[in-house]
């Protein structure tokens, strides 16, 4: 007993020393674009009320097109640029409250990576999984870079459903996920006392 208890205590220790420490990065912006921003929706079509969960590997047929309970009564919806199919910004009254972007290329990602490492001030959590599906015999493969902290997530991902025998494709796509809570937060207080 004594040996177990020995072990849970390095392990817990060891996981707190290697666990990243991030800084809060401040207010970030993404292709021009950053939260709190009021944006001009002209250039935008507006895609229904949506809002985009936080983590990527958080995405389902079934919740991606609903709101989270702290956002009812809020007129919140998701608008994708005219212009350049891969962006897209969660509005409140055509202030930014969440920034998605689709279809980054390796370099594109590994900018963002870069840019992200230096903001945090420190590496991004690493995570590759498998998902199988029940019935068949496809394997969806997640590759997902996260930096995260109470009130930040800014999250890069992938994923890739394919046979186990069949090869690993050559241009895969990176979508990020950018949300500040602190700022989130703000605004819809902000938007309540009006």
């Amino acid at each position: 007993m004594k040996n177990i208890f020995t072990l849970l205590i390095i392990l817990t220790t060891t996981l707190i020393c290697f666990g990243q420490n991030y800084n809060y990065p401040g207010q970030i912006e993404i292709r021009g674009y950053k939260i709190g921003d009021q944006v001009d929706t002209l250039i935008f079509k507006k895609l229904g009320d949506l809002y985009f969960p936080n983590y990527l590997d958080g995405w389902t047929m079934d919740n991606f097109n609903k709101l989270p309970q702290k956002y009812k009564g809020l007129p919140i919806a998701l608008w994708q640029q005219k212009s350049d199919s891969s962006i897209a910004l969660t509005l409140l009254n055509d202030i930014i409250l969440n920034i998605t972007v689709s279809y980054m290329k390796e370099d594109e990602k590994e900018n963002m990576a870069a840019f992200a490492t230096e903001k945090f001030g420190a590496d991004p959590d690493l995570k590759s999984y498998e998902e199988n599906h029940p019935l068949q015999s496809w394997i969806t493969y997640w590759n997902l870079i996260n930096w995260e902290t109470n009130d930040v997530v800014f999250q890069m991902g992938n994923s890739d459903m394919r046979k186990p025998e069949h090869p690993i494709p050559t241009d895969i796509r990176w979508n990020l996920a950018y949300s500040d809570f602190v700022l989130e937060q703000k605004i819809i207080n902000d938007f309540r006392r009006k």
